[in-house]
């Protein structure tokens, strides 16, 4: 079934720097068309260093964060290292970015506000243009760079931060249910012809935890720490819209908001907190042919591009999905 879809992974760099270049690696040699790296300064490994070094160590593959965040890291700083970065790696950089989950609250600083972050994305715009923004009054521009064309893809789990990208981004990140992909992908394109934009304007990728192994049950096992929180987020943010929420669910979300710990954001310490039935809710785990059978929906839901995380062993995940589930797309 040949389709256009493009297809990423997305590392959480928990491992030695270098293993995780290595999994960088090994994605452009399987065909992958970008890997992500997500920015957590203090749980994991640096994310300009693991960039620096993929960039350094690749050819063709697309390289960007996934997700970094406007106020942990000053935009200045971040405008230049992707400046840097796409020097090493010219054509093939892009920033993904949000409001902020285990980045931010490590050090005591709040997510910032949806506002906030479209004024980030706009000042970062301005940067690369050659452009300056106001820093403390100040007006303050990359003195060694004149323009650079950087993607800026924005994470959007709830209603305004969708609304925004369809806006302002090149490109969306959708985390969330994988039964609400079809309805949410619809409110984008439609948001951004609003917006004056062409709808196919910008690209919606759909970001997935995924393990993949015979043994189905042990492969749902392996996502549920990523899933304890992206049920959180969403199920927190209808009960904070006032939405009905089934009470199993909220019950759940509860006692997640009462023992989450962001020093282990992502980790199996979580997971005995996870409903069963969330595993189907938020991710991609089980055989081969039941993940393929997903991304397949996935696709016809109108996604430009499957991104994977993957849980478990994540050598042996990447180089699975590549051969037994992204080969039926090419």
């Amino acid at each position: 079934m040949a389709t256009k879809v493009k297809f990423g992974v997305a590392l959480f760099p928990t491992e030695a720097a270098a293993q995780t270049v290595e999994q960088g690696k090994l994605a452009e040699k399987l065909g992958y068309d970008g890997v992500w790296v997500g920015d957590s300064h203090i749980i994991w490994r640096e994310l300009y260093v693991i960039l620096g070094a993929i960039a350094a160590q690749t050819k063709k593959i697309g390289i960007g964060s996934g997700v970094t965040h406007p106020h942990v890291r000053h935009l200045t700083l971040t405008a230049s290292a992707f400046a840097t970065l796409a020097e090493l790696a010219p054509g093939r950089m892009s920033i993904g970015i949000g409001i902020g989950a285990s980045g931010p609250r490590n050090i005591g600083v709040k997510p910032v506000a949806v506002d906030k972050l479209i004024e980030g994305v706009e000042n970062l715009r301005k940067l690369f243009r050659g452009e300056s923004m106001p820093v403390e009054g100040k007006p303050v521009r990359l003195m060694y760079s004149s323009r650079v064309d950087i993607p800026i893809y924005i994470a959007a789990n709830a209603p305004r931060s969708r609304q925004a990208a369809a806006r302002i981004a090149d490109g969306v990140i959708l985390g969330g249910r994988r039964d609400q992909v079809a309805g949410e992908v619809e409110i984008i394109r439609r948001a951004a012809r609003e917006s004056g934009r062409a709808a196919d304007s910008l690209k919606i990728m759909s970001w997935i935890p995924c393990s993949i192994g015979r043994d189905g049950k042990a492969a749902r096992e392996a996502v549920k720490p990523h899933v304890a929180r992206s049920g959180m987020v969403v199920f927190t943010g209808m009960l904070k819209r006032g939405e009905a929420v089934p009470e199993e669910d909220r019950l759940a979300t509860e006692r997640l908001n009462r023992e989450y710990d962001f020093s282990h954001h992502m980790g199996p310490e979580h997971s005995h907190l996870v409903p069963e039935k969330w595993v189907d809710l938020f991710s991609m785990a089980g055989t081969p042919e039941q993940v393929r059978a997903r991304i397949e929906q996935t696709v016809k839901d109108g996604a430009d591009i499957v991104t994977i995380v993957p849980y478990g062993n994540k050598e042996s995940i990447i180089n699975d999905f590549a051969k037994k589930v992204m080969t039926a797309f090419r």
